[in-house]
């Protein structure tokens, strides 16, 4: 299974985020976040990033739980390249990223400034789960 692929959008960029599990497919989505940026081939997992989030949705947990990873790289100068979800359940995530300084490594593209609520989507599918979410670049 592909771990998220590229969606089209006029002024932004998008995922498409693809898990056998719920879990995995917001695990997906950080990844296709950060993938979409950065080169992360080289990127080791040294630096740790924990995220707990609450929200009433799974699409407002998304939300959260990808805003909070985006802040606390930036804030920390971080590229984040692999990810384990709790949950999520009940309304709350327990989540953990890994990566290493984002300084000097190749850029994919813009980076991302904001996680939006644009085209937001959760769903179980055949298969497993998807997450569809569009950033502001």
């Amino acid at each position: 299974m592909q771990r998220y692929e590229v969606l089209a959008h006029t002024a932004d960029t998008g995922i498409l985020a693809h898990g056998a599990s719920l879990a995995e497919a917001f695990e997906n989505a950080a990844f296709g976040m950060f993938d979409l940026v950065f080169d992360l081939s080289g990127v080791t997992g040294a630096e740790e990033c924990r995220v707990e989030v609450e929200a009433e949705t799974l699409e407002e947990l998304l939300v959260a739980w990808l805003s909070v990873l985006l802040a606390e790289a930036e804030i920390r100068g971080l590229a984040l390249a692999r990810f384990a979800v709790e949950g999520p359940a009940g309304g709350r995530l327990l989540g953990t990223g890994w990566g290493g300084p984002s300084a000097g490594l190749e850029l994919r593209g813009p980076p991302v400034k904001a996680v939006t609520y644009h085209d937001l989507a959760v769903d179980q599918v055949p298969g497993g789960w998807q997450a569809r979410v569009i950033f502001d670049v």
